[in-house]
């Protein structure tokens, strides 16, 4: 038994050094701009992490006090269309971003009509990551709101990753599988922006994209025939550019995630190093857990237990299995919930009277 766990805990550290380094690479196709070196943690837990070496939010930094999330794509629909993909709503003290767009073009469009969503008033998207089932309704959203409101749906925020060339071998052949290689010219001729982040930023008071999430944990929930090209050449694919929008509360941290293949613990470990350290009031979206395994389940909530995670809304990705786990005692702060969210319902915190 001692043998068997000091393997395990060698085969561990030799990943996690092996994927710093890949993360380090920066990706074929990114801005030099956009390149901020960083150093990454090597945190044992999400709840005993190490001061962070850049800025993080400030002891008088706004805080949302009032914020709705509602679904727009994902497989399960009450409301609208369902499919494999990922959008949300995010509303927080009057500001209103799209986090992701769905897989099929017009999903997010139709199902916003018929929850009564008025895209024309959504000035930002924010982007998880690189993926069809999250990009797919990018370019139908923007033209069907760019005549009439020049603004709407025109901002949308990236993280350092996500111009790199991806490749598959399918049948003997290569083939290209970014589509926002070919997605990016067509939205910016509309006259929308990409604004691409290789740190956290504050995107509106309160609100912050994560930009690329340091792999501190060894969480691995990716296609691994997928290929990235690299400064130092082509290898597997990873999704440096997967990112999270977190949303600092009065009641603590809020994080949404469209698939999490950083992983949800390196999420919220980045989360608490970078805004601040203060208790995950919710964790909402895809979180890729649904091929985990029971033990990944149960190590997953017992991390999640120790960042005081009060309420988990899985959607798209995140699997039955998941949430029924994390819904057991024990996982969950005590007033706690774990459900599985569809199309038009909602996480929502009310303000403070």
């Amino acid at each position: 038994m001692v043998s068997s766990l000091v393997s395990s805990l060698v085969s561990s550290l030799v990943w996690g050094l092996s994927m710093a380094t890949a993360c380090r690479s920066t990706p074929a196709g990114t801005p030099a701009s956009a390149v901020v070196d960083t150093e990454q943690s090597s945190s044992p837990s999400p709840a005993a992490e190490a001061a962070p070496a850049r800025t993080k939010a400030s002891h008088g930094a706004h805080r949302v006090s009032t914020l709705t999330i509602t679904v727009l794509s994902t497989t399960r629909a009450p409301v609208g269309a369902g499919e494999w993909g990922f959008a949300a709503l995010v509303e927080a003290d009057g500001h209103e971003i799209l986090f992701d767009t769905g897989a099929k073009p017009r999903t997010v469009l139709e199902n916003a009509d018929a929850l009564g969503v008025a895209l024309d008033s959504i000035p930002t998207v924010v982007l998880s990551h690189h993926h069809d089932d999250h990009v797919g309704g990018l370019l139908t959203l923007r033209k069907a709101v760019a005549e009439r409101a020049p603004a709407a749906l025109a901002t949308v925020h990236v993280a350092e990753g996500m111009w790199a060339p991806r490749h598959v071998e399918i049948d003997g052949r290569t083939k290209e599988v970014n589509a926002m290689l070919t997605i990016r010219p067509a939205f910016e001729a509309t006259g929308g922006t990409f604004v691409t982040h290789a740190q956290p930023a504050e995107i509106q008071p309160g609100v912050w994209v994560t930009g690329p999430v340091p792999r501190v944990h060894p969480e691995r929930n990716w296609n691994t025939t997928r290929r990235i090209e690299t400064s130092e050449g082509w290898i597997e694919d990873m999704l440096p550019e997967s990112q999270a929008l977190v949303i600092d509360t009065d009641d603590g941290l809020v994080v949404l995630s469209g698939c999490g293949h950083a992983g949800i613990v390196n999420i919220v470990t980045h989360a608490r190093q970078v805004i601040r350290r203060a208790p995950i009031r919710g964790a909402v979206g895809g979180f890729h857990l649904h091929r985990a395994t029971a033990e990944h389940v149960q190590w997953t909530g017992q991390r999640l237990h120790e960042v005081e995670l009060q309420d988990f809304y899985g959607a798209h990705c995140t699997g039955a299995k998941a949430v029924q786990h994390f819904g057991t005692p024990g996982v969950l702060s005590p007033t706690g919930r774990a459900v599985e969210l569809g199309v038009g319902e909602r996480f929502e915190l009310a303000g403070h009277q």
